[in-house]
């Protein structure tokens, strides 16, 4: 067309001038906010210290509320304590730059890869405390994926998170279940509930050993359930549904998320004696779906009723309420987002229709009836600790073969939180000194404290709660 607008000029010559003119300069691309990981209170490993770290809690001694008799001696009382662990692990990812290409390109190529290798960094630490703690507070509730006749004492479940592995008053520390310390679960709902004790668990795949799998029982279940009942520890986290329910499959399409599970949630942690953060609130993270909910939940546009000029409904969003602050999170766990996942059997009722299972969360994202679950998680303070190494221990007198920093990305105008994690650029080692290798790493730990000594309740994990709800 160009040698249509400029005549006599040849059209080999016109082959020469560009159409469209490439920007000197990249544009950020979408990037969520980032959350979870704030939540983690941080504690520095100590060098030389292992791997491993066992954090004790001690359990209270029970209220006396009767007198001592007369002529009588106080009895002594045994204390009682509970450990969990922080597993020390390395992350890191790395990317090369050539560096004729990055010199001759049309922007800072070299640049480039810094900034989007921060933001990997970043996103991946918080998928990773993101992970850790929806993992604690979903485990333990499950469904069966096998119709039972009631002779089994082998149960086949949809996720084996929450029953590999057991604290007691006596264990103190995580232990697997096994004959000698079993598991106590419940399987069904209502008066059809059954008890029993789990004393091994089986994976279908030995490399997600809290994936789908078997639950060994120490005695036949004794009574016939349909596929998909309810399985629940007798230690699971409380999780509040829009529907009630024993499992996932209460959730129908129509069960969006409204004010009064925040409200019960609230008052479950109140009566946990979970502390607030710090800024006298408790935090709950969800993501812009979930928040849309709020605004057809009744009971909250009566409470905004004659408000169109405040903030809630200018913004759109929540904010705070019930002594909650919310978070709008786009990583809040959902389909897609949420690691490898599996195919499960569907509801009785709906057999064509299959549950699914996602690795991340050890927790199923669609439901038996077909429903996307959304997750919202309200935490409280000391919910999740992080517990990382400082990798400058790791140079030695040998030097660096490059340089070692520090990220400090911006996008969008927002600062990404990407703190104690190393940039490493690595001098050319190719015969033409030209590829430059960057990567990142941090050695870090996440680690949800446990709390099964509180007086509060059998919980394993009181300190914060999920609230599950359909997504549109």
């Amino acid at each position: 067309m160009a040698d249509q607008l400029v005549l006599g000029v040849p059209p080999s010559v016109m082959q020469l001038v560009q159409q469209g003119a490439l920007q000197r300069a990249f544009h950020d691309g979408l990037y969520p906010n980032l959350g979870f990981r704030s939540e983690a209170l941080f504690e520095e490993w100590p060098a030389n210290a292992g791997t491993e770290h066992f954090m004790t809690r001690a359990g209270l001694l029970p209220p006396i509320t009767e007198p001592l008799k007369p002529g009588d001696d106080p009895l002594p009382q045994e204390s009682v304590y509970e450990q969990w662990s922080a597993v020390l692990r390395q992350f890191a990812g790395a990317k090369d730059v050539h560096m004729p290409s990055s010199v001759v390109s049309n922007a800072n190529l070299f640049l480039r890869e810094i900034k989007n290798l921060g933001l990997q960094s970043a996103q991946s630490i918080n998928r990773v405390s993101r992970n850790t703690l929806f993992k604690a507070y979903l485990a333990g509730h499950t469904v069966t994926t096998v119709a039972l006749v009631g002779t089994e004492s082998v149960l086949q479940v949809a996720s084996l998170s929450g029953f590999t592995d057991v604290i007691t008053s006596i264990t103190v520390r995580p232990v697997p279940v096994s004959p000698a310390v079993p598991l106590p679960i419940t399987v069904g709902t209502g008066i059809a509930k059954v008890s029993a004790n789990v004393v091994g668990t089986l994976p279908d795949d030995p490399t997600d050993p809290e994936g789908p799998g078997k639950l060994v029982l120490s005695a036949a279940i004794g009574t016939a359930f349909a596929v998909r009942a309810p399985v629940v520890s007798k230690f699971a986290a409380s999780v509040i549904r829009a529907a009630g329910g024993d499992s996932v499959d209460a959730i129908g399409p129509n069960d969006t998320l409204v004010l009064q599970q925040v409200i019960n949630a609230v008052g479950t942690l109140r009566d946990s004696n979970v502390p607030t953060h710090d800024d006298g609130f408790y935090h709950a993270h969800l993501s812009g779906s979930s928040n849309a909910q709020f605004f057809q939940d009744p009971v909250f546009q009566r409470l905004n009723q004659s408000l169109p000029e405040h903030t809630i409904y200018k913004e759109g969003f929540i904010g705070t309420i019930a002594n909650v602050m919310f978070f709008m999170n786009p990583e809040a766990p959902r389909q897609g987002n949420s690691g490898k996942e599996t195919t499960n059997v569907g509801s009785a009722g709906s057999p064509t229709t299959p549950g699914i299972y996602a690795k991340d969360l050890g927790a199923e994202v669609v439901n038996g009836l077909g429903v996307k679950v959304g997750r919202v998680i309200i935490t409280g303070k000391g919910s999740l600790y992080e517990k990382g190494l400082d990798e400058g221990q790791y140079v030695t007198e040998a030097g660096l073969n490059g340089k070692v920093g520090e990220f400090d990305v911006v996008n969008n105008g927002v600062q990404i939180m990407a703190e104690r994690i190393r940039l490493i650029l690595r001098a050319p080692v190719d015969r033409l000194q030209q590829k430059v290798g960057l990567a990142w790493s941090i050695t870090t730990s996440f680690a949800p404290p446990s709390d099964i000594t509180a007086p509060t309740g059998p919980q394993r994990f009181k300190r914060a709660l999920v609230l599950e709800h359909a997504l549109g």
